[in-house]
């Protein structure tokens, strides 16, 4: 890693020349060539590794993502012909759901799993369906590596394109038509990428960057204690490269490792010691966890109080940050991978009606607002209408009208023009207005 060998090359100056301790070496380490920037750029292969697998910052935060995003279930609709959806129960789309992919194994969480990290890491993915031979619907589901993919368009029509898929891995080898699999991405408005999706990794690439070599930087500083001080001889010979080189060796023998961290070695030669101690400014170039949580957090949409940092909080409590999580990153998430799925698999199992996947997401707790507050001011509602309705000051079906609800058939009567039989079915209780919900669906 380039900071760690510039870290080589600066001790092994300082070694034969400690006057130099004060200049502050960790910011000439971090600031003078040691830092150099990860290339993420439409590089879904460095997006993934540098990325995602190396760093703990983005592998966190998208973890979580995506452990959320899972635990919702999913649901199938059909539309009704005045725009309305009903549920649909053991179709054959919950058969596909059930063994998205036997000849592998996956299950449907391995699926969304796949479809998730592949989107929020390189800002694309690309599903393949297999059909059986001789029928039209789709039997399983590969998720194709993003970074075995290169897209091309032969025919340069920016209007009507044909793309091509090539996907390259081992001894495999295929191109794939447009219509053959389904390309989730996000917008790109990089024309000479645009058909690839911009990772949100890209974006975030410096802070990316920061956070693999603070990482780097601390583990240095737990196992070596990062050069803690130097030792010089105190005579007015110099001391030669090959004897710094071998007293270096025998130092960081005695003293190197974090069972001996912090501990120094004494010697019966006249040698003096240099506390080479971390500057204010040094120590803020390796705080930077906090400053690089909330960078990627803002970018995916996320409160960084959620991961561990308390002096960030956005919102009153973690059920706030939750829900904002839900509203600014999962949800809209879901929509997006809902909306290509139903496009791709549904038509194929129902081309003569318009039928969707979505996921549900009414049994999620932090959306559901306050349902005691909430419990409480309808009931305050309905009391102050029914006194309005008694005291003959508005007809039955203004009131239901002012409770959001429909009006009843032959209900346009104040409480005075009802008789007992009509008083005692019509009084604004739960069974009441039960029935105008229902008349109203």
């Amino acid at each position: 890693m380039a900071f760690l060998q510039k870290l080589k090359e600066t001790v092994k100056v300082w070694t034969t020349d400690p006057s130099n301790y004060r200049k502050g070496i960790w910011s000439q380490i971090l600031l003078d060539g040691g830092f150099m920037p990860i290339d993420l750029s439409n590089n879904s292969n460095n997006q993934i590794i540098e990325g995602y697998s190396k760093n703990i910052d983005v592998y966190s935060i998208i973890r979580k993502i995506v452990d959320v995003l899972k635990s919702n279930p999913w649901i199938v609709e059909k539309q009704l012909s005045k725009g309305t959806w009903k549920e649909l129960k053991d179709t054959p789309i919950h058969q596909l759901m059930d063994q998205p992919n036997k000849t592998k194994g996956y299950t449907w969480d391995d699926i969304e799993e796949m479809i998730a990290i592949y989107l929020l890491v390189t800002g694309n993915t690309y599903i393949k369906g297999t059909k059986a031979i001789g029928f039209e619907e789709i039997s399983e589901l590969e998720i194709l590596p993003t970074n075995g993919i290169v897209i091309i368009n032969p025919n340069l029509n920016y209007f009507n394109p044909k793309y091509e898929y090539i996907f390259n891995y081992g001894v495999t080898s295929k191109i794939f038509k447009q219509d053959e699999l389904k390309h989730i991405k996000y917008f790109n408005p990089n024309l000479a990428t645009f058909q690839y999706g911009l990772s949100p990794l890209q974006v975030a690439a410096n802070a990316i960057q920061v956070g693999n070599e603070r990482w780097a930087a601390d583990a240095s500083i737990l196992g070596n204690r990062a050069v803690a001080g130097m030792i010089t001889d105190k005579s007015n010979l110099p001391m030669q490269p090959e004897e710094a080189e071998l007293l270096g060796k025998e130092t960081r023998k005695r003293m190197g490792g974090a069972t001996k961290f912090g501990q120094i070695m004494v010697t019966n030669k006249d040698l003096s010691y240099i506390p080479l101690g971390l500057s204010p400014e040094d120590l803020q170039l390796l705080e930077k966890g906090k400053v690089t949580t909330r960078a990627l957090c803002n970018i995916l949409g996320l409160d960084s109080s959620l991961f561990n940092d308390p002096d960030n909080k956005t919102y009153n409590n973690r059920k706030e940050a939750e829900k904002a999580m839900y509203t600014n990153c999962i949800i809209p998430l879901s929509v997006k991978i809902s909306e290509a799925l139903s496009q791709y698999i549904c038509p194929t199992f129902y081309p003569d009606q318009v039928v969707r996947m979505r996921q549900d997401f009414s049994g999620v707790e932090c959306l559901q607002g306050n349902l005691k507050e909430e419990s409480e001011i309808k009931r305050n509602d309905v009391n102050t209408i029914l006194r309005q309705f008694k005291g003959g000051f508005i007809k039955y079906n203004d009131g239901l009208e002012m409770l959001g609800l429909s009006r009843v058939n032959g209900m346009d009567l104040y409480y005075w023009e009802m008789d007992d039989e009509l008083r005692a079915k019509f009084d604004f209780s739960n069974a009441d207005l039960q029935n105008s919900q229902n008349q109203q669906n």
